[in-house]
């Protein structure tokens, strides 16, 4: 009976310790998750914030470029247009 009854309790002991270890290993796993998923937050956030600067760069790009003159210099710029009394000169680099 007494041999038994230590078997028992060592079969018992085994199987507390092995869910205490699983027990550890979900937590750990879990707080690594929460880590890397903040730090991904951080990241989208950081992106958002760019992307937000960008967006009011172009915005503010499209305000300039809804007047006369505005158009006239994209025209210039981008596009290589001239004036009708002026011509265009491209030097190589």
């Amino acid at each position: 009976m007494n041999k038994m009854k230590s078997t028992r309790e060592i079969l018992i002991m085994c199987v507390t310790l092995l869910a205490l270890y699983h027990a550890g290993r979900s937590i750990s796993g879990s707080v690594e998750r929460q880590i890397f998923l903040h730090q991904e937050a951080a990241s989208l956030k950081a992106g958002q914030v760019q992307a937000q600067q960008v967006n009011r760069e172009l915005r503010d790009g499209l305000t300039n470029y809804r007047s006369s003159s505005g158009i006239e210099r994209l025209a210039r710029e981008r596009l290589n247009l001239a004036g009708t009394d002026e011509i265009v000169v491209r030097i190589g680099k």
